[in-house]
């Protein structure tokens, strides 16, 4: 009985599912630098001019976002994140040139790495 319940799942065609690649790029020394949510983070925060509403936006604790950056910035030498402190409005938060120019790049690369990621594993897993 079990046997026969096995050779029917084999012989059943099953149904076509779509496979693809997953690819996550970071960018380190000792200490991770540059990811895919530090590259957001940063994205949005020149989006929003906000620091609170960025990690808001991707629901990471306010503290996270700073740490986050600060080691990245640590690790570069340079600063990504210019900020404007308090008064009656607020602060506000904007991304250094340096820090716009880290994530064009990094997301080049990523693009970049995808498409041959992408074309390797369908030659390797075509069957799937």
């Amino acid at each position: 009985m079990v046997q026969d319940k096995r050779k029917e799942e084999r012989e059943t065609p099953r149904e076509k599912k779509d496979f693809h690649l997953r690819v996550k790029l970071q960018i380190n020394t000792d200490e991770p630098v540059l990811g895919p949510g530090v590259a957001e983070l940063l994205e949005l925060v020149e989006e929003t001019g906000s620091m609170k509403e960025a990690c808001g936006r991707m629901g990471m604790s306010y503290s996270k976002g700073w740490k986050i950056t600060g080691r990245a910035e640590q690790e570069l030498g340079y600063p990504l994140i210019l900020r404007s402190h308090g008064g009656r409005t607020g602060g506000s938060c904007s991304v250094t040139q340096e820090g716009l120019s880290l994530i064009r790049r990094y997301r080049a690369l990523e693009e970049k790495v995808k498409e041959y990621a992408s074309g390797i594993f369908k030659d390797i897993f075509e069957e799937l």
